[in-house]
């Protein structure tokens, strides 16, 4: 569900804006997001938009998270999040998501 906020949000930010005629949105976000449901989300949201018919290029950025239980330091994937916390993979013990589901827009083109 935060892939289809954040789609929503870069919707209407775009055509707020007044763009036309776009062919590509390029992105970077965060590990928490999966870039297939942001593209899928795109694609739905642009509908009836300004926006429709042009493609999403998601960039992942890469995001290290230290686990606060065992003290491993990995880049974080977006199967290690669950919900609303990310799983340390040597551990399984739960820490906060926060700042892994951003979302930054890179180009238009």
């Amino acid at each position: 569900m935060h892939d289809y906020h954040a789609v929503e949000a870069i919707v209407a930010r775009l055509t707020e804006a007044g763009l036309y005629d776009v062919a590509e949105v390029r992105i970077r976000a965060g590990p928490a997001l999966s870039a297939v449901s942001l593209r899928q989300a795109y694609e739905m949201v642009t509908l009836g938009t300004p926006l429709a018919g042009s493609r999403l290029i998601v960039e992942t950025a890469d995001e290290e998270c230290t686990c606060p239980a065992c003290g491993k330091a990995w880049n974080v994937r977006c199967e290690d999040v669950a919900g609303h916390v990310v799983m340390c993979p040597a551990c399984d013990a739960p820490s906060s998501v926060e700042g892994l589901a951003n979302v930054q827009v890179l180009g238009i083109g």
